[in-house]
């Protein structure tokens, strides 16, 4: 087993999940306008889909959507429409929103929205298969399980840095506890699920 390899592999994922990207961003923008609890739920929701992508990506399914063009369009079309679909939903329920005061519940719709917005997101899978190669740190085992347990530890890394930015985030809330910028903090969450849009539909 080659050490040097997987920590290499470890320095790179934290450089590469601290790089201001689609996913960092709007878990930080969940922390800044929602609170903690809803960044955490997105956040665990972001990095489970890493899970199912990984995965794919031992399974050959992903790079059977690599080499069909028609398919990877396919979703990510899906995965922009749907981005769409919540920039929609955030605008037209940005009033009811406002009129909720306090809710002990928790809301697990925050973590489905962020395991869909990770499924749907074919480029994650592409990623995966663009930067694993280059780690292969094991003579014995096969390149599968190699995979598989490189996926764990991008997951595992992710996860922990998701929570901090959730945690750290919210402590700046201060968009919460001012109703005028609380109601213009719905343009910001549009504004991202736009960019989610065209940053996959992106070549």
């Amino acid at each position: 087993m080659h050490f040097e390899i997987l920590l290499a592999f470890c320095f790179s994922s934290l450089i590469l999940t601290l790089s201001p990207g689609p996913d960092i961003i709007y878990v930080a923008t969940q922390g800044l306008t929602k609170g903690r609890k809803e960044a955490l739920l997105v956040s665990f929701g972001l990095t489970t889909g890493l899970i199912f992508h990984t995965i794919l990506v031992v399974s050959g399914f992903s790079f059977l959507v690599k080499e069909n063009e028609t398919l990877f369009n396919i979703l990510k079309f899906f995965g922009a429409g749907y981005f769409i679909y919540l920039a929609f939903q955030t605008f037209f329920k940005r009033e009811k929103d406002l009129e909720i005061k306090i809710d002990k519940k928790i809301n697990y719709n925050y973590f489905k929205r962020g395991l869909i917005m990770n499924l749907l997101n074919p480029k994650v899978s592409l990623f995966f298969i663009a930067l694993f190669p280059g780690f292969i740190f094991h003579d014995q085992f096969s390149v599968e399980i190699q995979f598989f347990i490189l996926g764990l530890i991008f997951w595992f890394q992710a996860t922990i840095i998701f929570i901090l930015v959730s945690i750290f985030s919210s402590k700046s809330s201060f968009l919460n506890r001012s109703y005028t910028l609380k109601s213009k903090t719905y343009v910001l969450e549009i504004l991202i699920y736009i960019f989610f849009a065209v940053w996959i539909l992106k070549p």
